[in-house]
């Protein structure tokens, strides 16, 4: 009887471990420069980039709460005035396909820290 409970769960192992290794990576973005964050307007890396390297900058008219996705080879800090100042920190490696549904749709600037 333990035999057979035993080599249940061996199998329910197997075949979890085996759809998790097949699921679909979620698409790649573009490069982006060393030591830079680059922000797009559409979702995946697509459209318009803007490429962020250091200090604060408020962002150009068109990337004002319409940043699609990012990708950060360095750290920095989004932010949004609104309603005062609201920041989210980012770190080198960090990156957004799908960003707009979040921060993205709100972010004004780009700045090195919070």
């Amino acid at each position: 009887m333990r035999t057979r409970h035993l080599r249940t769960l061996l199998v329910f192992g197997a075949a979890v471990f085996t759809a998790l290794g097949t699921t679909t990576p979620a698409q790649a973005l573009p490069a982006c420069p060393s030591n830079a964050i680059c922000l797009w307007r559409f979702q995946d890396g697509t459209g318009d980039v803007y490429v962020w390297r250091g200090g604060y900058v408020d962002l150009p008219g068109k990337f004002v709460d319409h940043v699609y996705s990012f990708r950060a080879n360095r750290t920095g800090a989004f932010i949004d005035w609104a309603k005062g100042k609201e920041c989210h920190s980012v770190r080198k490696g960090d990156y957004g396909s799908n960003y707009g549904s979040r921060f993205g749709s709100r972010m004004d600037a780009v700045g090195d820290n919070c």
